[in-house]
């Protein structure tokens, strides 16, 4: 017999041995940079443009036939107290349109109540406006902490 209870953090599924599945979420932004989504990708994947905790990212085409749109994943796998012992998924999803990019960024698998999510919540829209302005400009944006 298999029982099913719901709570808002997590679902419990009653069986011989009790096992509990925490809820996860996820973030969605999107921006559009004039470059193309090789330009965009090289920019996330230089170490000398993006924050360290970027590097590993493997990339490459969504789907041979739509050579439009590339797809880069992320993997974050270090520190996995902050996000309730799970790793998270990153995923850019470039598209060209004509002169312009549209970047579409997805983070999943997201404690809701790990410190992750309260840290990239904000921290996200900082990355990605410091990445237009480095992908338009060649400079990145400078954010300083207020007092």
């Amino acid at each position: 017999m298999l029982a099913l209870y719901g709570h808002e953090d997590f679902v419990l599924f009653q069986v011989p041995s009790a096992v509990v599945v925490p809820a996860m979420t996820s973030l969605a932004f999107g921006i559009y940079l004039r470059a193309t989504p090789q330009r965009v990708c090289q920019a996330l994947a230089d170490p000398a443009l993006v924050p360290g905790w970027l590097s590993g990212m493997s990339s490459g085409p969504a789907r041979e036939d739509d050579p439009r749109r590339l797809t880069c994943e992320w993997l974050l796998a270090d520190y996995l107290e902050i996000n309730g012992g799970c790793a998270s998924v990153v995923r850019f999803d470039l598209v060209a349109m004509g002169q312009v990019t549209r970047l579409m960024v997805d983070h999943r698998g997201l404690d809701p109540g790990g410190s992750l999510l309260k840290v990239i919540t904000p921290g996200w829209p900082m990355i990605l406006s410091s990445l237009k302005s480095l992908v338009e400009t060649g400079e990145p944006l400078a954010f300083r902490l207020s007092a």
